[in-house]
């Protein structure tokens, strides 16, 4: 008899407060239950099944839920009782927890137990909250790589075409391609300067006598076609063989078979940074790709031939534009020197390339093609 009263819990809470249920393992399934009683009463307290026995500091927890509570909101306006404290009103911020030693469950304050304990305690939530989310990234987005990976496959003839452009432009009017570089470089706006007299340093000798005047001629286009390199192809084959190893998961069931194969050989963390990079990068190639294509469009052509003849132009080159049946011809040429050499280009846009760049552009106002 006297073991079996040294074994008596004794609490000083409330006598609804001391009933509590026991769980074999911690009952992840009260979790929502647990999250909608404090929305609606603002009292973990008073959660049924909760343990109100004396808790020792040191003794191990696995965290379900952390929770905050507003004061004012409280019916009592008062402070949430510990389990493991002494005082009965201790805490505002806390953890809803599973009681390893006596598989039960308590609301807990987030300073009250040892460090130590706490320490893993957030751990081993740390990685549970990883891990679950690993799984329902992994099993949302399986199923699309097949998809990801046949729209690498169609963009690849696309972006042939674009670098095919890009190398002409290079290879055959070098210098305005560095002088439209240059443009994209400094913020992308076709600007004029220059220096004019200042009206009002006739009233006021500390002003200056000159002033800097700019002239605006529209913005930059298609700003892929003038960089110092175009590997569009080369970064979708990247992200095509970081998604191989992904394809198969047609259906639910595929993807659940590979997502608990991922986690079992703890390669969960890499397949959801590759999927969700691939699926990112992968968006923002195809608009990358529809706006190079913005550079043939009638308005850029016009922009870029009134900013490139201007007066005020320190290089000038000459800009036209033709369009046909089976595509568009931008043909840039510029004079080096006075025997009459010259830079020329003629780049060249197929109908096809620019009806998929007008389906697929994600910005608006670019103009049309």
């Amino acid at each position: 008899m006297e073991a079996t009263a040294r074994n008596v819990i004794k609490s000083t809470f409330p006598e609804q407060y001391t009933g509590y249920a026991t769980y074999r393992e911690a009952p992840y399934h009260l979790r929502d239950q647990f999250i909608e009683h404090v929305k609606q009463t603002y009292q973990p307290e008073t959660f049924p099944g909760l343990y109100w026995g004396r808790l020792n500091k040191n003794e191990p927890f696995e965290i379900i839920h952390m929770f905050a509570v507003d004061r004012k909101k409280r019916p009592e306006g008062d402070y949430i009782p510990c389990p493991m404290c002494q005082r009965r009103e201790k805490f505002l911020e806390g953890s809803f927890v599973f009681i390893f030693s006596r598989q039960c469950i308590a609301v807990i304050g987030h300073d009250c137990a040892s460090a130590e304990v706490k320490h893993a305690a957030f751990s081993k939530k740390k990685q549970d909250d990883e891990r679950r989310q690993q799984e329902d990234f992994l099993m949302a987005r399986l199923m699309h790589v097949p998809s990801m990976l046949r729209e690498l496959e169609a963009l690849k003839p696309i972006a042939t075409e674009i670098e095919s452009v890009f190398h002409d432009f290079r290879r055959q009017a070098p210098t305005i391609q560095r002088v439209l570089r240059q443009v994209r470089k400094t913020g992308g706006e076709y600007i004029l300067t220059e220096m004019i007299d200042n009206e009002a340093a006739r009233y006021d000798d500390r002003l200056p006598k000159k002033v800097a005047r700019d002239s605006h001629f529209g913005s930059l286009r298609g700003d892929a076609l003038v960089r110092t390199s175009c590997k569009f192809l080369v970064e979708l084959r990247k992200y095509e063989q970081w998604l191989l190893s992904f394809a198969g998961c047609e259906d639910e069931t595929a993807a659940m078979d590979m997502t608990i194969g991922l986690l079992e050989r703890k390669e969960a963390a890499k397949a959801v940074q590759y999927i969700g990079t691939a699926g990112r990068k992968l968006g923002w190639l195809r608009y990358e790709m529809s706006a190079a294509c913005f550079f043939f469009a009638e308005g850029h052509v016009e922009d870029l031939r009134e900013w490139s003849r201007d007066r005020l132009q320190p290089n000038p080159f000459e800009v036209d534009r033709q369009v046909r049946n089976d595509g568009t011809a931008v043909i840039l040429s510029r004079r080096l020197t006075k025997d009459q050499e010259r830079e020329y280009a003629r780049l060249f846009l197929s109908t096809g390339l620019a009806e998929w760049a007008e389906a697929n552009r994600c910005m608006p106002d670019l103009g049309t093609l």
